[in-house]
């Protein structure tokens, strides 16, 4: 005679058979997990790796523009070794004065054509955004809060200010020679008169 198995009850094989169907979504969600974190551990090297290359060609442009400034600087370099050389010969200052001249225009137009210029700031209302006032001088009314004179060129970089001019400014005579003002607590003139 043969035994037949047992029978398995119903709910029991329901059970069963949503517990394999668990087990399968499972292993899929497994096996995706290790397919996105092998994808998201080779997006980070590409991502290293074009990190590092970018830093690169960066630093690679950068002295190539060094470069591109640098080869102008030569002819200003020589004419300046020529210009040293002339002085060493010369018998008069007028050459030298000359050639410093010229020196000093071609290095002028070098730094126009990369982008600066002078900031022009001789005989206009002082502005603290392009002017450093270093210096103030007593002047009448009608020349107060004006540059009277520039201790040091001031330059824009494309209309950005690299270095703002040093300058003179006229204040009024009686702001010159006013008493400084009373610190707290003090009393003033007009308080001691009362």
């Amino acid at each position: 005679m043969s035994e037949k198995p047992p029978s398995i009850p119903p709910e029991l094989e329901e059970k069963l058979s949503e517990l394999e169907i668990l087990r399968q979504a499972l292993e899929e969600s497994k096996q995706k997990t290790a397919d996105f974190y092998d994808q998201l551990l080779r997006l980070k090297a590409e991502f290293e790796n074009f990190r590092k290359r970018s830093e690169k060609e960066k630093s690679e442009v950068r002295e190539w523009g060094k470069q591109e400034v640098l080869t102008p600087l030569l002819g200003i370099v020589d004419v300046f070794e020529q210009a040293l050389r002339q002085a060493t010969h010369a018998k008069d200052t007028k050459s030298i004065v000359q050639g410093l001249q010229f020196l000093h225009k071609n290095f002028e137009q070098l730094l126009k054509s990369e982008g600066l210029e002078v900031i022009e700031v001789l005989d206009k209302v002082y502005d603290p955004h392009f002017a450093e006032a270093i210096e103030q001088e007593e002047v009448d009314e009608d020349r107060v809060g004006k540059v009277l004179g520039e201790l040091q060129k001031g330059y824009l970089f494309k209309g950005r200010v690299l270095r703002p001019s040093r300058v003179r400014v006229g204040v009024s005579r009686e702001k010159m020679s006013a008493p400084s003002v009373a610190r707290s607590g003090d009393n003033s003139p007009e308080e001691e008169e009362n």
